[in-house]
């Protein structure tokens, strides 16, 4: 039970606060940069073409999401963790750098974007569960209280 209050519920409350900063901000994106009229969302062709005609500026914001989102949730898993906050953190990095992976294999995106793409998740998630240690209990064993 330990292990699953001190690991496994702060990586999931991570998660939970990433992907909801990820989707604000994709949202607020989609407001700047509309998708393109007729686009379908439920089809995967509409989709992928969609995707081909994303300006840079549409990209740059998913970005943002990502690095955001990544850090917040890395922030929180790292304040919540009863030890190791920073290993914590960067569990949630992976688990959601793989999740870019995924999405990237599945719609196509530039090159530029694929490079950023996989490079910002690890330094968020470690930069985040930097500050999230730092503003935790002194005494991790407190938070097991």
């Amino acid at each position: 039970m330990r292990f699953f209050r001190g690991s496994v519920i702060p990586v999931w409350v991570g998660m939970v606060v990433a992907g909801l900063a990820i989707t604000v901000i994709e949202f607020l994106g989609s407001k700047v940069y509309p998708p393109p009229l007729g686009m379908n969302p439920e089809d995967p062709a509409s989709v992928r073409a969609a995707m081909a005609l994303m300006p840079p500026g549409a990209l740059l914001l998913v970005l943002l999401g990502w690095i955001v989102g990544t850090f917040a949730g890395a922030w929180v898993t790292a304040r919540m963790a009863s030890r190791s906050p920073i290993t914590h953190g960067l569990v949630l990095g992976v688990l959601f750098l793989v999740g870019g992976i995924v999405n990237m294999l599945l719609l196509p995106h530039p090159v530029w974007f694929w490079i950023l793409g996989v490079t910002v998740f690890l330094p968020s998630a470690y930069l985040g569960a930097k500050l999230g240690a730092a503003s935790g209990p002194k005494d991790r064993s407190l938070a097991e209280a």
